[in-house]
């Protein structure tokens, strides 16, 4: 990556490429001349869609479940909750969220009604295989959400995820273990990070195995820092020892309303908790995240953390 990612919007056809390097773990990565491209990655998937949901109160977390898992009894099946669909006019600013950057307080999600979510499911794998039917849930956003919002009043854990993840770079949910570590050591929500540097964790995992090497946070972050700022929207990984990789793309247009929620019944919380029932990263923005600095190569050990 040209070390920093950017945060303004633009779009550009763009792939994530090699840059040599010359210390002892960026050699691992220069032995290529041609550039690690993420297209075609994003993959469709025949899940039937099942909207759920009314003005009324939430369901128990068991009904909800049992709700979505009896829509059909083969295939994947997706569950979208529809409560808080559609154009509400006059809905009062949600307080306490004055930390947060500007930009990211101003966007409201595009995907406002079920129907639009059923189109992006349908047509992109947001959950991965391991995911059992109805486990996890994606949810409409009301008209005064915003990403950098927490729980409120909701009964489900939640956290917010950007469309373009899924289907411009690949990701699905959960996220790798070792890029959870990161957003964990970073201190930040998956959306709380710029779409290009999760687009690096991407190619970083591919580069990795094509290496065959084994992805971790730790060796990932020997390459890359962050410093984030009150002024900046969304966290960058900048460049630290020796860029690894160019810019997925200079400038990424309309991710910032293409948002949406994942819910995690109580069954599903295995995905996303771990045994001490802490969740495997941040499911909600940072106030102020900690500048973090690039791991030094003696701290990186074969048996390190993922």
């Amino acid at each position: 990556m040209s070390s920093s990612a950017s945060s303004s919007d633009g779009l550009l056809d763009g792939a994530i490429g090699t840059s040599g390097g010359g210390g002892s773990i960026s050699a691992l990565f220069s032995s290529s001349d041609s550039g690690t491209s993420l297209e075609g990655v994003s993959s469709a998937t025949d899940s039937p869609i099942l909207l759920s949901g009314s003005s009324e109160a939430e369901p128990p977390i068991a009904e909800a479940v049992e709700q979505v898992a009896a829509s059909d009894e083969s295939g994947d099946i997706i569950g979208i909750d529809v409560r808080d669909e559609g154009e509400q006019a006059n809905l009062p600013e949600i307080p306490g969220y004055d930390w947060a950057p500007y930009e990211p307080r101003t966007h409201a999600t595009r995907f406002r009604w079920g129907n639009d979510l059923g189109d992006l499911v349908e047509r992109t794998k947001v959950f991965g295989d391991e995911v059992e039917d109805g486990l996890l849930r994606v949810k409409v956003c009301a008209g005064n959400e915003r990403v950098c919002h927490g729980k409120g009043e909701a009964r489900l854990d939640l956290f917010y995820v950007y469309a373009c993840l899924f289907h411009d770079l690949g990701l699905t949910v959960p996220f790798t273990n070792w890029q959870m570590a990161v957003l964990r050591q970073i201190q930040c929500a998956p959306t709380q990070i710029h779409p290009n540097a999760w687009a690096s964790m991407q190619a970083f995992d591919v580069l990795c195995r094509a290496a065959g090497l084994t992805p971790t946070m730790p060796l990932f972050l020997h390459f890359y820092k962050t410093r984030p700022t009150a002024s900046k929207g969304w966290v960058s990984f900048l460049g630290a020892n020796k860029s690894l990789l160019t810019l997925y793309l200079a400038s990424y247009k309309g991710f910032k309303t293409g948002f949406f929620k994942v819910a995690i019944p109580g069954k599903g919380r295995k995905y996303i908790f771990d045994e001490q029932n802490r969740p495997k990263f941040p499911l909600y923005w940072t106030v102020f995240p900690p500048p973090t600095d690039a791991w030094a190569e003696e701290r990186l050990t074969p048996a390190g953390p993922t």
